[in-house]
């Protein structure tokens, strides 16, 4: 698939003499966090309007309405409008955001139809290295494509120094919002006085790169989607329920599932029997009390872990309970304030050391899970109807490359199911998609326009 470079440029704020911060100091959950883009990339529909398909003067509309909507949601989205100065410094210099036009011959159906389409999605993304963010570079990047169908897919790229996935969601709301000239009633606006400390004598061995790269791994990295619809979600539940956890949620039940079925994979072809070390990205909005607001910007996840030997699902579950409950509002607390510094230091020097004395005394596989479950991706809209598919993956690189084993949790658009991405070794994801228990609950790699009541005019 060819995808046209129409033009690009930089889209700064509307109003760049508005007050704010020339710099933008990182916290330490910002300095913890990797160095890295996290991409999204949604995909719409024209057929709320049927006209748009052979209508070019609707499509440049749209166009337009993207670009002077995003330049004024950047008047308060400043850091985003900046560049990377360093590790620890955002220049909020008003130079705006690297933004692409691009087109393609085909329509949405056709793309979708594909068998292998998702080896595609990073041309729908600003042509960057997802996995590196250069000194100087960009905090966020974006590109339109235009298909022939009428239909648009906007690919994002918004550096992990300055936000995690829930505040990225938040930016593309508001800028959806804004798109539909509902901003100032529709939603807060973005606050990027982080509750935590800014400390520059952060080391850098306490970082989560630090904790990941005991557990890299070096081969040739696999994708697979597993869908979960609505029924399978309930019978999971009450499967995965016990006297402990009497109602799991979604998000646990899949979670665990997904870790047991991988951890049957890793024995098998190993042959080893070992534990599996569990990470859980924790978004703290929702753990402190009360809650920060989404309009929180910067880092506010940290990791839960759980060390999982058990074959049971009711028993997994029950261990990534416990792990995610001490990330509660007093856990909270400890990174906030004058004393904030001194608590971080010592609670990740020993979740690394933890996770070092576990991978060298008895070997441990290890799976990464984050949920991007109830952000509110599938309600980005910015005019013209919610996204009918978003997907949180970039390409995958050719060849031999170091990688984690992970796996993702998203909504699907009727907000009723969820759609789970797995990363994996080769071999271990050829076991993995043919696990019987896994297929009883879930649809290997759907395709997307069968999540939604999609119909194409093209």
């Amino acid at each position: 698939m060819e995808v046209k470079i129409l033009s690009t440029q930089c889209i700064k704020p509307s109003s760049p003499t508005l007050t704010h911060p020339e710099t933008h100091k990182l916290s330490i959950l910002d300095q913890f966090m990797p160095s890295i883009y996290i991409p999204m990339v949604l995909f719409y529909s024209a057929d709320q309007n049927p006209q748009a398909i052979n209508d070019s003067g609707i499509i440049e509309q749209r166009l337009k309405q993207l670009k002077e909507s995003l330049s004024q949601v950047l008047n308060h989205f400043y850091p985003f409008a900046g560049r990377i100065k360093d590790k620890l410094i955002i220049d909020c210099n008003d130079d705006g955001v690297h933004y692409t036009e691009a087109k393609v011959s085909c329509s949405l159906v056709e793309f979708f139809n594909r068998s292998n389409f998702l080896s595609f999605i990073h041309k729908l993304l600003p042509n960057q290295p997802v996995w590196e963010v250069a000194t100087e570079g960009y905090t966020t990047m974006i590109q339109v494509t235009c298909f022939a169908c009428g239909g648009m897919v906007i690919g994002t790229l918004i550096s992990h120094m300055i936000v995690d996935g829930a505040g990225a969601t938040f930016f593309l709301n508001s800028w959806g919002s804004n798109s539909r000239s509902e901003f100032q009633h529709a939603f807060e606006f973005p606050n990027f006085d982080t509750p935590f400390p800014r400390n520059n004598a952060c080391p850098q061995d306490t970082n989560v790169m630090t904790f990941c790269g005991q557990f890299l791994n070096k081969g040739r990295l696999a994708s697979r989607r597993f869908l979960f619809d609505a029924e399978a979600i309930l019978r999971l539940r009450a499967q995965g329920s016990s006297l402990t956890v009497q109602n799991p949620t979604r998000v646990e039940v899949v979670t665990s599932l997904l870790c047991k079925c991988t951890a049957k994979v890793f024995k098998a072809n190993s042959g080893l029997e070992r534990p599996t070390l569990i990470t859980n990205a924790v978004n703290m909005r929702r753990r402190a009390s009360p809650n920060f607001p989404k309009s929180c910007m910067g880092n506010f996840a940290w990791l839960a872990t759980a060390l999982m030997s058990a074959n049971e699902l009711p028993d997994v579950v029950i261990k990534l309970r416990e792990a995610v409950t001490t990330i509660n509002s007093d856990f909270v607390k400890r990174f906030q304030g004058e004393g904030g510094f001194v608590q971080y230091s010592e609670i990740s020097k020993q979740l690394i050391e933890t996770a070092s004395s576990v991978a060298l005394t008895s070997g441990v596989n290890y799976v990464h899970c984050t949920s991007w479950c109830n952000f509110g991706l599938y309600d980005i809209d910015y005019g013209w109807g919610k996204p009918i598919w978003v997907s949180g993956a970039a390409n995958l690189p050719d060849g031999d490359t170091m990688f984690l084993n992970s796996v993702i949790l998203m909504d699907t658009p009727s907000g009723n199911g969820m759609e789970v991405w797995v990363f994996l070794n080769e071999d271990d994801m050829v076991k993995l998609q043919q696990d019987k228990e896994l297929l009883a609950f879930a649809t290997l790699d759907p395709n997307p326009l069968q999540l939604t009541n999609y119909t194409s005019h093209a």
